[in-house]
């Protein structure tokens, strides 16, 4: 089975994992992207549309078995100029991400029947579901838990382990000595990242400690490292219905803590479609939020039982093979 990704930008990298996924986890199909512009968080790269001329781009369009389409659709179609009627046998999918969901889903829905005729529709986050009436399946963005650890593994947490069997170590006293907040905002607006910065300046203040670095549009690889010298992850203090983000299950690869605000309906959801607690430490305001980060700061036992909570979550239902079955399984109905 052939399967095409069409993104106009991967922000979260959802379309170039879903196809890392699909090609490790079931290596008799083949998922490929066609991405429309520049990848700004340097994601490992696939296809692009400017690898080819635009006929061959639609060639790779009527010639998939499944095409799905990343959050927005017109734009697919005036730049490839695609015929719908050509697409008609082929099974297809609107994906979203975030913000197109929440304040034009509907109207991308009822645009995409018009030209699509039927179609599956999936979200990556679960307050996604929220947004519409129309039935939705949540497909979560997926990161190889494997491949990430492998790559970085000495994180602060494997630091911490080994130096509970080697003591006084030179080469150990920062990793046990410094306790390291980090937050990743791609929109500081949208993040609430100013809840963040009073509170943790004020957590220095009582805990010399504690250390703060904020890893503001980094590149993945970046990101990467920087997540791995944590110990605790920022991750939203966003309006009442937003979800967690992709960071925050780079994150949880590294057993560290994940903070993020979280209304009891979005809880209450995630519970409903993956028959699992919430994992992450959530407040309500911004005097609950320097109580918990205190808490983080000075409690290393406490640091590691969130970590492994996050961790396990994220791991059932943001790893590649969960993921990518449950992808295939909606194929599959759809036959």
């Amino acid at each position: 089975m052939k399967i095409l990704n069409l993104c106009m930008r991967d922000y979260a990298g959802a379309a170039w994992s879903l196809s890392h996924a699909i090609n490790k986890v079931y290596p008799e199909h083949r998922s490929i992207n066609l991405a429309g512009l520049s990848n700004i968080y340097n994601y490992p790269r696939m296809a692009e549309m400017r690898d080819y001329d635009l006929s061959t781009c639609r060639q790779l369009t009527y010639g998939s078995d499944v095409v799905v389409f990343h959050s927005v659709l017109k734009p697919y179609f005036d730049g490839l100029a695609l015929n719908p009627r050509k697409l008609k046998k082929t099974k297809k999918l609107l994906y979203f991400h975030g913000s197109e969901m929440r304040n034009n889903g509907d109207a991308l829905i009822k645009q995409a029947h018009e030209l699509l005729g039927d179609f599956e529709i999936l979200v990556s986050t679960p307050d996604l579901t929220f947004f519409t009436d129309e039935p939705v399946h949540y497909m979560p963005v997926c990161r190889s838990f494997t491949e990430i650890r492998r790559k970085y593994t000495m994180c602060n947490q494997d630091k911490r382990a080994l130096h509970a069997f080697w003591r006084g170590a030179s080469q150990l006293k920062d990793a046990q000595s410094k306790v390291i907040f980090s937050h990743a905002p791609s929109d500081e607006y949208k993040k609430g990242s100013p809840t963040f910065y009073r509170v943790i300046t004020d957590v220095m203040k009582q805990l010399p400690q504690v250390n703060f670095q904020n890893i503001k549009n980094q590149p993945w690889d970046s990101c990467l490292r920087f997540l791995s010298h944590s110990d605790v992850y920022f991750d939203s203090d966003a309006p009442f219905l937003y979800c967690y983000g992709a960071v925050s299950v780079e994150a949880s690869t590294f057993k560290i803590p994940v903070v993020t605000r979280l209304s009891q309906e979005v809880i209450d959801r995630m519970e409903k479609l993956t028959g699992l607690n919430s994992p992450f430490v959530t407040f309500v305001d911004e005097n609950d939020l320097f109580v918990k980060a205190y808490r983080l700061g000075s409690e290393a036992k406490l640091r590691r039982r969130f970590g492994e909570k996050v961790y396990r979550y994220c791991r059932a239902v943001h790893d590649e093979k969960p993921v990518a079955q449950k992808f295939m399984n909606v194929i599959e109905e759809m036959d």
